[in-house]
This record gives structure tokens, C-alpha cells and sequence, in this order.
């Protein structure tokens, strides 16, 4: 009887082990949201700002040729990664006007992946941290 528990119990745990990469792997890659061919560079104005885990999300409202603003949903690193590299919610919070440099969603709409954030100053910081997203548009 202890044999057949312990070769159930075993059979479980490989059972659970083989399910963990198929669960890595449902988390979604950059090519499957988000478009390599558009880049983007943007100015605005901070609106909101979520560092929550996956990933943290920053809005800004943003004023286009003719004077109309759309609030873009950036999706960007983790608390964690962002926390590393001094991105927090003393110096990314609402009315911090800043450039994000990244990619626009394959849904068209006001979203994209944000892979590089100037802040006033001029401080550049590379926040993209999706292995498989492209280097990030140089200039506007």
C-alpha cells in the first residue's frame, strides 16, 4: 500500500511539473499584442499611473496635430523592474509631462507597449522588458 501512495504521489508531482511551463507560456508574448512595423514616440501629460504586477501600466493624455486629446494606455515593466530603475510614484505620477518611445497595440486603438520613458530633465530610462519586443524607436 506505501508503494502504490508513493508512486501516486510522485505521479502527482511530475504531473504538476510538467503543467508549469504550458502556464509560463500562456502569459502573452509582445508580437501577439503589440506591432513591431509601429513604432511610436509620444509626448504628454501623465494621467494615471498603475505599477501592479504583471506588468505596470502608465496613461497619458496626449494632444494631437489639431489640438484633440486621447488618453494612450502604456503597458511597461514591472513594479519591481521599474523600482530598479528609480521609475516610482515620486518621480511618475499625474501632471509629469514626459515622452515614452514603444509600440502601438495590433487592436488600433490608444494602447501600446512603452520601451523607453524621458522624464523631465532629460533622463532617459529603457523600461521595456518583454523578451521579445524590438529595440525601441530612437527619436521623435
Amino acid at each position: 500500500m506505501n508503494r502504490k501512495l508513493l508512486l501516486t504521489g510522485a505521479a502527482t508531482a511530475m504531473l504538476a511539473l510538467a503543467a508549469v511551463p504550458v502556464a509560463t507560456m500562456a502569459h502573452h508574448a509582445f508580437a501577439a499584442e503589440f506591432d513591431s512595423r509601429k513604432p511610436l514616440v509620444i509626448d504628454g501629460v501623465v494621467t494615471k499611473v498603475r505599477f501592479v504586477n504583471p506588468h505596470s501600466w502608465i496613461y497619458l493624455d496626449v494632444k494631437d496635430k489639431a489640438g484633440k486629446v486621447t488618453n494612450w494606455g502604456f503597458e511597461f515593466g514591472t513594479p519591481a523592474s521599474l523600482r530598479a530603475l528609480n521609475i516610482t510614484r515620486e518621480n511618475v505620477h499625474a501632471g509629469v509631462p514626459l515622452r515614452l518611445a514603444g509600440y502601438r497595440a495590433k487592436n488600433g486603438g490608444p494602447f501600446g507597449y512603452a520601451t523607453t520613458i524621458v522624464l523631465p530633465g532629460g533622463r532617459k530610462v529603457q523600461i521595456g522588458s518583454a523578451p521579445d519586443a524590438p529595440p525601441p524607436p530612437v527619436e521623435k
